[in-house]
């Protein structure tokens, strides 16, 4: 009898062990799993070209086709240089160019659907206003324009609301990529995508 009880509770420990290392319902850990930016979908065809090497922050421009809308992100990329990010260089709460320098501009050939709400084909600057759980994604219709210093938000054309998520990996300069469906801004340990769809 001893030794069926103790058979018994061998099996019990056993199970218990078994179910206490099932990784199954683990969180998330890497980007995909924590944002899905489906990169095993056919990824949307860009470049991104240096515009202007000898900057600090070099201008960068990227061209691309996203959902059948012809896209150019202009953009200045700063390095981190082992400085601390979100909520210190770049402060939450405030207006963000985006970028270094002048303005990030934002063209599109064709309406389309940031999120849910309609944008027009233009060429737009487009600012952010990051905080630590939501950022708010604004497109203004000043285009040229250095920085945020005269930024004037009577001048906006479209607002909407984005989700950054933090990563593992660094990206030691701000960089833009098009994905499935949305567009991706990338600096240090954190994403910032942002949909984007056909009208």
């Amino acid at each position: 009898m001893k030794i069926v009880v103790s058979l018994l509770s061998s099996f019990v420990l056993f199970a218990v062990l078994i179910v206490s290392c099932d990784t199954s319902q683990a969180p998330p850990t890497t980007v995909e799993e924590k944002e899905p930016l489906a990169f095993n979908a056919p990824q949307p065809e860009y470049t991104v070209t240096v515009t202007e090497a000898e900057l600090a922050s070099p201008r960068k421009e990227l061209k691309g086709q996203l959902n059948g809308v012809n896209i150019t992100i202009d953009y200045g990329s700063p390095s981190t240089k082992g400085r601390a990010i979100w909520g210190s260089l770049v402060p939450y709460g405030e207006v963000w160019r985006t970028g270094a320098n002048e303005a990030t501009r934002f063209t599109i050939d064709k309406t389309v659907l940031v999120g849910e709400a309609e944008l027009a084909a233009g060429t737009y600057s487009l600012f952010t206003i990051p905080t630590e759980k939501e950022w708010e994604i604004i497109f203004n219709k000043v285009v040229d324009q250095w920085g945020a210093y005269e930024y004037d938000n009577t001048k906006d054309v479209l607002r909407v609301p984005a989700q950054p998520v933090s990563v593992d990996s660094s990206s030691t300069t701000l960089e833009f990529r098009l994905a499935p469906g949305k567009i991706v801004m990338q600096w240090d340990k954190l994403i910032l995508p942002i949909p984007l769809t056909e009208a």
